[in-house]
Formats: structure tokens, C-alpha cells, sequence
């Protein structure tokens, strides 16, 4: 080894450093006494010597170390380019609502309200069925015909009417409730899942529609869902309230968890049900029948002849004739 003319003072306890680097095909070492480094070439037979400061090394290898990363290796390496950072996910949107276009106006659509208010269905669907002449993409009207012919329990001609009206997306005052009234029609026409799915939706748009979940829960009880069921009449309870004009609508929805509880075979939680919708509005003909069988089912006859007694009288007060068709 050569050792310069100028030999620096030796440096005590400096460890001996030997730096094995495959990418350069190189041996770096470095010597205590001189401070300088020697290349040996891996693939030379020859040792070739150099006396080379040591900064002046660390300068060149900081230099050629990234080149020779890039191009000199004994086995070629494939590059592998860096994929582009991906793109920040955005939010999840929100549902889109639905664009109403205009509605389409007559001058007669207001006469034909005010008939179905005060009940003269027939009369309305006169007046509505001319509108639809004049004006038949006017969706209101289509809507409003479907409620008429709903009332008079023609429930498969009512569904297309309401159906055509809800698709039209015009913007007229009862669209938001045309999902109730759809939802009742396909329950009575048998189709429950379809009645599921527009009273959900109704009480999705109006989250106080009692009569939606009241609908909700009958759905869910001929569906024997039973933990749905309560839910659903429940809550149609709470938005009820006990507001004394609400009295109707309340006994229906305790009438029908008298139901929920006789098919859990609880019969005395479905007898308190039952009477406390008798109490609460004696002109519900069809929970005076559902008494009258229960109290011959616990053998009093005497009970069981009052509350037939009394929905017959109520059947004749509303002009019905016979208990075979009931309502909800």
C-alpha cells in the first residue's frame, strides 16, 4: 500500500468501516492511519490502488450513487414507475331530488276538489274525466280520479290513475300524498310489498304520517312480522296523540294491536285492547265483532250478545249492511 508523503496523525479508536454495495460492484474501505480509501474492483484480477481523499469519495458517491441506481447494475432490475397518488374519494351525495315540472292547470280542477271533500265522489269523477279530456297529461286530476274511485272501492281501476300521476313529477298540492293512497290501494288489491314500499316512502317525505305507519303496521301483521308490527302502530300512537279529534284514528291503531296480541295468543291483553278502541269510539262497527268473538271465546255469551248487538246498530247508522267487509 502507498502511503502518502504527509502522513496525518494517527486516529485513535476509529473502527475500521467496510461498506458492501452489490449496485455499484464496489468495495469501499477505509483506513484508520491514512484517512484514505482504496476501490478494489470485484471484477478485475488486478488490485488496483488510488490514494483518494476520503471527502472527495463521499462527494463523488453522493453524486454517481443515485445514477448508478438508475443505470449500472451487474443484473439489470426492471424499473417500477410510482403509480399517481390516487384521487381523494369524495363525500357520498346525497339522494338527488326529484325535479318537478310545472303542473298542468285547469279551471276546473277546483270544483272537482271541493266534490270529493264533501264526499260526492261520483260527481267528481264526472267533472275529472272531462278535465282528462281537455287536459290528459294534467296529473292532479289523474290524481284526484284516483281518490274518487278509490272511495267508491274500485281499488284496481284507482291504482293506474295514481300511478300515472306520481310518474308525470308535476308539481301540484297532494303529490306528497300520493303514496299513501298508493300504498292503501295495494293493500287492498293484495299487494303488500308494493303497499310496503309507498307508505315507507310516504313517511320517508313526511316523517308525522300516522296513518302511514298505522298502514305500515297492518302490512307488517298480515305479513305476521310481529316485532315490525308494533313498532310501526307504536309510533303511530305517539304522533296520534290524545287529542280528542284524533279519537277515530286512535282506536283503529289499539284495535289492531288487540290483533298483534291475539296472535301471540295473549287473549287477555287483546280483550283490553279491544275495549279500551270500543270505549274510545263506539262507532267502530268492526271492534264490537272482534269483541263479540271474544267473549264467546271466554265463555260469556251475555258480553259477546251486547257487542253484537251494538255493531249491528252501528253498521245501520253508516249504511252498511252486513260486517263481511271491514276496514283497517
Amino acid at each position: 500500500m502507498i502511503q502518502s508523503n504527509n502522513q496525518p496523525p494517527p486516529v485513535i479508536g476509529t473502527p475500521r468501516v467496510t461498506v458492501d454495495s452489490t449496485a455499484l460492484g464496489r468495495i469501499l474501505e477505509c483506513s484508520p492511519e491514512t484517512d484514505t480509501c482504496h476501490f478494489d474492483s470485484m471484477n478485475s484480477p488486478k488490485l488496483m490502488h488510488c490514494q483518494v481523499p476520503i471527502q472527495l469519495i463521499v462527494a463523488v458517491l453522493l453524486v454517481i450513487w443515485p445514477v448508478a441506481l438508475t443505470i449500472g447494475c451487474t443484473t439489470p432490475v426492471a424499473r417500477t414507475e410510482l403509480a399517481p397518488a390516487p384521487a381523494r374519494a369524495a363525500s357520498p351525495s346525497k339522494p338527488s331530488e326529484i325535479t318537478l315540472n310545472s303542473p298542468i292547470m285547469h279551471q276546473n280542477l277546483p270544483i272537482a276538489a271541493k266534490l270529493l271533500r264533501s264526499g260526492q265522489f261520483v260527481d267528481a269523477q264526472i267533472v275529472l274525466r272531462s278535465i282528462l279530456r281537455d287536459r290528459p297529461d294534467c296529473a292532479r286530476a289523474e290524481f284526484l280520479l284516483g281518490i274518487a274511485v278509490m272511495k267508491e272501492k274500485h281499488y284496481g281501476e284507482a291504482r293506474p290513475w295514481l300511478e300515472s300521476a306520481l310518474a308525470r313529477n308535476q308539481d301540484f298540492p297532494e303529490r306528497i300524498q300520493v303514496d299513501h293512497f298508493l300504498g292503501w290501494t295495494c293493500y287492498y288489491l293484495g299487494d303488500l310489498e308494493s303497499s310496503k314500499r309507498h307508505f315507507q316512502s310516504h313517511v320517508g317525505a313526511v316523517p308525522t304520517a300516522d296513518d302511514s305507519y298505522f298502514g305500515l303496521g297492518v302490512v307488517a301483521i298480515d305479513e305476521d312480522r310481529i316485532a315490525d308490527a308494533e313498532v310501526a302502530l307504536q309510533r303511530a300512537l305517539e304522533l296520534i296523540g290524545t287529542n280528542s279529534q284524533r279519537l277515530r284514528d286512535r282506536s283503529k291503531a289499539l284495535a289492531r294491536l288487540g290483533d298483534l296480541e291475539l296472535r301471540r295468543e295473549h287473549a287477555d291483553e287483546a280483550l283490553a285492547f279491544y275495549e279500551e278502541s270500543a270505549l274510545l269510539w263506539p262507532e267502530h262497527y268492526e271492534v264490537w265483532g272482534k269483541l263479540a268473538r271474544m267473549y264467546e271465546s271466554l265463555n260469556r255469551p251475555s258480553d259477546a250478545d251486547q257487542a253484537r248487538t251494538k255493531q249491528q246498530a252501528v253498521m245501520q247508522r253508516s249504511g252498511r249492511a252486513s260486517p263481511a267487509e271491514t276496514a283497517p
